[in-house]
């Protein structure tokens, strides 16, 4: 097996570009790093800098391990951490990304959950980011509740994992005694106005069959999918849910799905940073979304 340590030292000096600045960050000195990467040359049988007196060049061989090294020893640290968390019977804290149309279907549902079977785990949620995706691969969050359609387009797609969770049709709710109860789909896209709960409505490819029907409507882009409902509920606002939220009388607002179908299905997925291995606490996350 390879020293860490010198996966380590190998990482700093050519970060540094300095096996002198690489050791003073390291807090080691300059020959002990010096041997550390000779070692890990002769182990490997490649040469991974040219030395001069003047400068350390890494070679091209060391710039195609460099990222690989990296990996291995994010996979050593978040081995070490989850063991300790896994020791001490803690999980730590979560902070969770979602999408608007996830959040009573599945966020609240799973924080449920997850308050009777993990209650330290200290769990912060942002619904309705502008893009949150974007949130997940920069480390605003550590775990995302999206949508596969929106995700598949995303810059960010490379760097993170899906898993799916749940396919959902979506349904058109208004308000109990709402004019256009029994309106065809024309009525309704044109003629009211509309709460959308997403941020990214425009960017979304999930909507790109509606936004054509709806330029002479007035739009309520709204980050949250409570506000859509409560704003649906007390004005002839017409507004989208997950079908779950609003069939046999689940739903806790006074709102009523219409008869139109507008054939759309959200995929509701669970993203993560592909190079590294879920947390203990995002684990826990994604047992409590599927045991709904």
């Amino acid at each position: 097996m390879i020293d860490p340590k010198q996966l380590a030292y190998f990482v700093a000096v050519y970060q540094h570009g300095s096996f002198h600045a690489a050791a003073a960050a390291a807090g080691t000195s300059q020959s002990a790093m010096t041997k550390h990467v000779q070692r890990l040359e002769e182990r490997l049988g490649v040469k991974l800098f040219n030395r001069t007196t003047r400068k350390v060049e890494a070679t091209d061989i060391a710039r195609q391990l460099v990222l690989q090294a990296e990996a291995s020893l994010q996979s050593l640290q978040a081995f070490e951490a989850e063991a300790r968390l896994l020791g001490s019977g803690e999980l730590g804290s979560l902070r969770v990304g979602a999408i608007a149309l996830a959040s009573e279907t599945l966020v609240t549902p799973a924080l449920a959950r997850l308050a009777r079977s993990n209650p330290d785990l200290e769990v912060e949620v942002v619904v309705g980011s502008e893009d949150v995706y974007r949130d997940l691969a920069t480390g605003r969050c550590d775990v995302v509740i999206g949508d596969e359609a929106n995700f598949s387009s995303s810059p960010y797609a490379g760097a993170l994992r899906m898993n799916s969770i749940r396919r959902e049709p979506l349904r058109i709710v208004l308000r109990r005694g709402h004019p256009a109860a029994q309106a065809d789909v024309h009525t309704l896209l044109t003629r009211y106005p509309w709460a959308i709960p997403s941020r990214y409505f425009n960017e979304n490819e999930l909507f790109s069959n509606l936004k054509s029907h709806m330029a002479k409507a007035r739009h309520y882009r709204l980050t949250s999918l409570t506000a859509c409902l409560s704003l649906a509920e007390a004005s002839d606002v017409v507004t989208l849910a997950p079908d779950s939220l609003v069939s046999a009388g689940s739903s806790p607002y006074r709102l009523v799905p219409s008869p139109v179908d507008i054939n759309l299905t959200i995929h509701f997925a669970l993203f993560t940073i592909a190079a590294n291995s879920p947390t203990p606490a995002v684990r826990a996350l994604q047992s409590a979304l599927t045991r709904g």
